[in-house]
């Protein structure tokens, strides 16, 4: 009896049955024939491109509607509405859908489908479903093979952490399948060899680029080498690569990720003043900086204490020129590392003004951080300031976070409060 009433009380009901069954049916129906010229209405499409894009639609629905929307031309062409429809399906744990919809785009639309570039479209999705294997299977559709589809393919493993499968693959499949690898697949594997911490063989692949496989290293082979060297902190190395390269027997000219890379190494070296200069000089070199060359220079003022250079810097992002007008943002991490840095340096004043900021933008910040900034506040005789913070807060943290921040506030107090007694 127990048994029965517990197959009961999870059984999906009539309406959730009803919608899988034609799922069910729409699926199996595809796979078998070509998917229709679609009368789909652009106000038909318009409409199932929002239902996919809202969080309220259900798996099953979403698949529904992705397969009425695939015949048309604006839906197949909408790379975009693709990549959303895979990453609410994989949220939502439904890879199996994943794996329909996918399969039956692939197999359910007339010629010229598919061409390459959608089954290197396919590559990618299934790649940022986290199914590599579904992917290398997509790879090998791709009729003559291509450097483009291996290049692809090695980018899906290295999406899934799968580096090591990269370098096997890029090592086995060029011969079996005749590809002569360009200088794109040299680049992701180059990345792949860092990441699997083969530094001195992805330097050994850089420099024998030229000779041994007919391909000129650009300056995004040369960043990954960099990458490499500022991991393993290998900076007379790193340094000694940036010059040969920049230098006249390559002139490769460096770009922005050469410049983070150039200023994460300076930072690291505590250095950090001399990376701000940085931001100056490659804007004069016509290389604007990014929101990640800020974050750089930010984080390294702030592990050297310099907490006031970096909340000037923070305050300098909306003005820096870039093409098209001007202005970086800055990010949810670049208030974070600030306001962790003013806290510690007792500086609440400026801590709080950026913790008001990070809420204002709907990104609260850690707890911890907050918990010593309300210490302070309290101990700093502004009380008023700190049970403000705590209520926005309150209002801010969803969930389960909501009850943790409670506790975490009134312990806060607490501490404050005996410790100004003391």
């Amino acid at each position: 009896m127990a048994a029965a009433a517990l197959r009961r009380a999870i059984a999906p009901g009539p309406t959730l049955l009803l919608r899988r069954q034609i799922l069910v049916r729409l699926l199996s129906t595809n796979t078998q024939r070509q998917l229709q010229p679609t009368t789909t209405s652009p106000a038909e499409l318009a409409r199932i491109k929002n239902s996919i894009r809202s969080a309220a639609t259900a798996p099953d629905d979403l698949a529904a509607h992705f397969l009425q929307a695939l015949p048309h031309p604006a839906f197949l062409g909408d790379g975009p509405i693709f990549s959303l429809a895979v990453s609410r399906l994989v949220s939502a744990g439904r890879r199996d859908l994943v794996t329909s919809l996918l399969s039956t785009s692939l197999t359910a639309l007339p010629a010229p489908h598919p061409s390459e570039g959608f089954l290197l479209r396919l590559i990618a999705l299934y790649a940022q479903a986290g199914m590599p294997d579904h992917s290398l299977s997509t790879f090998r559709l791709v009729r003559p093979p291509t450097d483009r589809a291996l290049s692809a393919l090695l980018a899906a493993y290295h999406d899934a952490g799968q580096h090591d499968r990269a370098v096997k693959a890029f090592r086995d499949l060029p011969a079996e399948l005749s590809i002569v690898p360009g200088l794109v697949s040299h680049n992701v594997l180059l990345k792949c060899m860092v990441a699997t911490g083969d530094v001195a063989g992805a330097r050994k692949v850089f420099d024998g680029m030229p000779d041994k496989a007919g391909v000129q290293p650009d300056i995004v082979s040369c960043n990954e080498v960099l990458r490499g060297y500022v991991n393993t902190t290998d900076y007379p190395a790193f340094d000694q690569l940036l010059k040969d390269v920049t230098g006249s027997k390559r002139r490769l000219k460096p770009n922005v990720t050469t410049y983070n890379l150039r200023m994460a190494a300076l930072c690291a070296k505590g250095r950090s003043f001399e990376a701000e200069e940085l931001l100056d000089a490659m804007s004069a070199n016509g290389v604007p900086p990014n929101r990640e060359s800020f974050n750089t220079v930010i984080g390294g003022l702030c592990k050297e204490g310099e907490v006031d250079a970096a909340t000037r810097l923070l305050k300098r992002m909306p003005e820096v020129p870039r093409p098209g007008g001007k202005g970086v943002l800055p990010s949810s991490e670049t208030y974070i590392v600030l306001l962790e840095a003013l806290v510690q340096k007792r500086a609440f004043g400026p801590a709080l003004e950026v913790c008001k900021e990070c809420l204002q933008n709907k990104w609260p910040p850690l707890f911890e951080a907050v918990r010593g900034l309300i210490v302070g506040l309290v101990k700093s005789r502004k009380i008023k300031h700190a049970k403000e913070l705590g209520l926005a807060m309150k209002k801010a943290a969803k969930g389960d976070a909501k009850d943790e921040w409670e506790k975490v506030e009134a312990a806060a107090f607490q501490l404050a409060l005996a410790e100004s007694k003391a």
